[in-house]
């Protein structure tokens, strides 16, 4: 586990904030961007994909480098400035070749940004007996202020979206942060054991593949289908861009509050009735996507985007956390976001070509219908027999 002052609160708390700004700044804009650029919805899908492939590729390499060289401050801090670079370098391309390159090179090294600096939280949460899903709850609120309130400003300003300039310097004030973080050691087991020897023994974990294999079937598939959501809202439904910002902040604002306890319900509740809950909210929220034509009953239906993303952000950690080695954390939770980033890839070339055949609609439908499996995974198993409660 990891050691640290409790000064380490505040600077971890303003971390999640200023970096989930630069996320809330970029994501919810990329596709209406591509679009915009005049790419259709399988090139969409191609420039997505290609760069998750890759990120998933060596997502994992980051993590196991971390836990073997014990460097995660400076791991860290490097992809968060290659992020920023790269980012640079994407808002200045045009071409569809340029595009694709851009966009993998700074999907590979955002996508190690998660999973390191969730591992490090989490563990010092365990260790420190705090609640991860209050600070995860910041980042939640910096996604707010990325996507709603920076996004309103520069559409005010004739600014569209997404905005680099912003992300890059989120990403720079974030790691700039690490500079104050108190020496970080983990104390691993006495036995010294391989990367690949690690690799096994969470692939022969069976309660760490189900929540993988129920990750791909619930948040995944909504995350990846929440990304065709402003070409929903811009083309489908007709609405301006600022419905985007909009969307983000009814979506995340209450999120902030909810991840806060979330942690508490599954102590109250336990880990299967939380996710039931959740993922029987998600496909209610997916089918009122799929057949409502008014923009604020679609907003209604957003509500709900809370219940999900909790599970999956904070409720996925501490299970993880609960069923490996805490030295190999950051391993398992970096196979974990590159599994996710090889399932983002495939849904998001299969969203590309539905987008492109029969609409955005059926995009929520597919989905909808992804989240019942999961639904039935929850319900049939006997790997949440350990729930904590009271």
């Amino acid at each position: 586990v990891i050691y640290m002052g409790e000064s380490i609160v505040k600077i971890l708390y303003l971390f999640y904030l200023i970096y989930y700004i630069s996320s809330g700044v970029f994501y919810p804009f990329v596709n209406v961007h591509y679009e915009r650029l005049g790419f259709t919805g399988s090139q969409i899908g191609m420039i997505n994909s290609i760069g998750l492939i890759f990120a998933m590729l060596i997502t994992p390499m980051w993590g196991m480098v971390a836990d073997k060289t014990r460097r995660y401050k400076a791991i860290l801090g490097l992809v968060m400035v290659l992020s920023s670079i790269s980012g640079f370098i994407w808002d200045m391309q045009t071409a569809l070749l340029n595009v694709v390159i851009a966009a993998t090179c700074l999907t590979v090294f955002r996508s190690a940004i998660n999973p390191l600096a969730d591992s490090l939280a989490v563990a010092y949460c365990a260790k420190e007996g705090r609640d991860f899903g209050k600070i995860r709850g910041l980042g939640s609120l910096g996604y707010v202020l990325g996507s709603f309130v920076i996004a309103n400003i520069a559409g005010y300003l004739g600014i569209q979206g997404p905005f680099m300039q912003v992300m890059c310097i989120a990403l720079i004030l974030a790691g700039g942060l690490l500079l104050f973080f108190p020496k970080i050691e983990m104390h691993h087991t006495t036995q010294k054991e391989s990367i690949l020897k690690n690799g096994k023994k969470l692939i022969s974990n069976k309660r760490y593949i189900f929540i993988v294999c129920l990750m791909l079937f619930t948040n995944l598939a909504m995350d990846s289908a929440g990304g065709y959501i402003g070409n929903h809202l811009v083309n489908a439904m007709k609405a301006n861009e600022s419905a985007i910002g909009t969307y983000t902040l009814i979506a995340a604002l209450p999120e902030v509050f909810f991840i806060m306890i979330i942690g508490n319900l599954v102590s109250r509740f336990g880990f299967k009735a939380v996710y039931l809950l959740a993922i029987t909210t998600q496909i209610i929220r997916l089918v009122g996507y799929a057949c409502v034509n008014s923009v604020p009953l679609f907003m209604c239906f957003t509500i709900f985007h809370m219940i999900m993303t909790g599970a999956g952000c904070v409720v996925n950690m501490n299970y993880i956390h609960k069923i490996v080695d805490s030295s190999m954390l950051a391993t398992a939770v970096s196979l974990y976001t590159g599994i996710y980033l090889v399932g983002q890839a495939c849904y998001t070339q299969l969203f590309g070509f539905i987008y492109e055949v029969a609409g955005s609609h059926m995009i929520f439908l597919v989905t909808a219908m992804l989240t019942f499996i999961g639904f039935l995974m929850v319900l049939k198993t006997d790997k949440f027999n350990f729930d904590d409660r009271g």
